[in-house]
């Protein structure tokens, strides 16, 4: 079985597109996948069968679109995306099982969620959660306006403050606040080989996962340039365009191999 994990990390998402929609054009299948955040919508894609539709999506951002929505209800808008999920038709039969992650907060407290959203109804809505980013958005404010002064250190310490004051008390949010890549099901779940695609260049597999998979079992597709956080933010046409073309020319790098009984396996 092949695994896939796609972590968070807003815009820079196109990196991931273009990665998987090589392995597509190679013919390769994934059996189990978990997505955070911007993974969970890209994860959802894939569970829909509808690769050309994710290239289209990341090489043709709507950026007017993007910048002037009004963000409410202290998270950033992201309904630009969750319209176009509303509309995939599909299903991809190999695909066992789609892990999403998003925190649930609970009298002043935040709790994982961990959801296979093969076996549940409201799977838009938990792809929906997981993409929540938490925001002081005071009475509105254009996405615009968001990016020009986005300070994510300044978020991150805002959003423990409210927290605290019981702010987002029963919103359920993004679940890269706490668990940005997805890694249990794939413990509980071993295939014969992981790839994880992260969205910042220095990252190391975690201990705790080499304590089930050695090395030779994880394959790590990372962008070769320095990705900033406030690029999270950055859904702009030329921008996303590059990254997915970083993605899809890295992903012609992975040697597969196709095996009589399992078909075309890395």
């Amino acid at each position: 079985m092949l695994g896939l994990c796609l972590p968070g990390g807003g815009a820079k998402g196109a990196f991931q597109a273009g990665v998987v929609y090589g392995l597509y054009e190679m013919g390769v299948n994934f059996d189990i996948i978990s997505g955070t955040s911007i993974g969970a919508i890209n994860s959802y894609f894939i569970y829909k069968g509808c690769i050309e539709k994710l290239k289209q999506v990341w090489t043709n951002i709507d950026e007017e679109r993007y910048k002037n929505c009004v963000c409410t209800n202290n998270i950033l808008e992201n309904d630009m995306l969750i319209d176009i999920l509303k509309k995939l038709e599909g299903e991809n039969s190999y695909i066992k099982s789609v892990y999403i992650n998003y925190i649930k907060v609970i009298d002043k407290d935040i709790k994982e969620v961990v959801v296979d959203i093969t076996k549940v109804k409201d799977k838009l809505d938990i792809i929906k959660y997981s993409s929540s980013i938490p925001y002081r958005t005071q009475n509105g404010i254009l996405m615009k306006d968001i990016i020009e002064n986005f300070d994510f250190k300044k978020v991150s310490e805002e959003f423990k403050e409210d927290i605290k004051n019981g702010v987002y008390d029963g919103y359920s949010l993004d679940g890269g606040l706490i668990n940005n890549t997805l890694l249990s099901p794939f413990i509980k779940n071993k295939v014969k080989k992981l790839i994880i695609i992260p969205l910042r260049n220095n990252y190391q597999v975690p201990d705790y996962l080499l304590q089930s998979y050695n090395l030779e079992e994880i394959v790590v597709i990372s962008p070769q340039r320095n990705l900033e956080p406030r690029d999270t933010l950055r859904f702009e046409n030329e921008f996303c365009i590059d990254l997915f073309n970083e993605g899809y020319k890295l992903s012609k790098d992975i040697i597969i191999k196709e095996d009589k009984n399992e078909g075309i396996k890395i």
